[in-house]
């Protein structure tokens, strides 16, 4: 009797794209330029480490990998790490629920979690699930919302940032005008967090 093949095809595939929003300061001579990799976890198992991308503020890594084996219902531990002599030092997290990915993969960044303090850095993700060919398309890179505040909707609902005093960085959909907009659209217009508000009223 022949031996027992066994299926290796993927469940699902991740694409770590990149980062941005960390920074690491030394206290003396500002921001420096982190060296930076990622590793992924699920439960005690590393499933994949990127290479280290050196000096930037904003590292790109764009690597793909499968998962063959995995526990149903374990989340997915992405850490962000910087490269030291002296030790590497731990810059943030996000971490993936199953029902964020297992039914029709994702393709967005997620805000990190631990990152430092007034820091908010966002980790670029795809994941695709076995039967699909592509990953699921991304937000739209810009698109025009009308909102309006009215019976049931007294208030917008947004907490923003301003920190660049030149667009509104969306930190969180609270409620309100924006929150009853989402459940009318379709996910890839939906307003979300880290979307960026770069022009009110034309």
């Amino acid at each position: 009797e022949p031996p027992l093949v066994e299926d290796h095809k993927a469940m699902f595939t991740v694409t770590i794209a990149g980062t941005r929003g960390i920074r690491s300061d030394d206290g003396l001579t500002g921001p420096s330029k982190p060296n930076c990799y990622c590793e992924v976890k699920c439960g005690d198992t590393l499933l994949h480490k990127t290479k280290i991308v050196d000096g930037s503020m904003a590292p790109r890594w764009v690597e793909e990998f499968g998962v063959c084996e995995y526990e149903v219902g374990e989340s997915l531990d992405f850490k962000v790490w910087e490269s030291r002599e002296a030790g590497d030092a731990y810059l943030g997290k996000v971490v993936l629920a199953p029902e964020a990915f297992m039914d029709k993969g994702c393709n967005m960044e997620f805000p990190m979690e631990e990152a430092e303090p007034n820091i908010k850095a966002y980790l670029d993700l795809k994941i695709k699930v076995a039967g699909q060919e592509q990953y699921p398309d991304s937000p739209l890179p810009g698109f025009e919302v009308t909102v309006e505040k009215g019976r049931g909707a007294m208030e917008y609902g947004l907490d923003i940032d301003r920190q660049d005093l030149k667009h509104l960085q969306i930190l969180k959909v609270v409620g309100g005008a924006f929150k009853k907009y989402n459940e009318q659209v379709k996910p890839t217009l939906q307003v979300i967090q880290t979307d960026f508000i770069v022009s009110v009223n034309g």
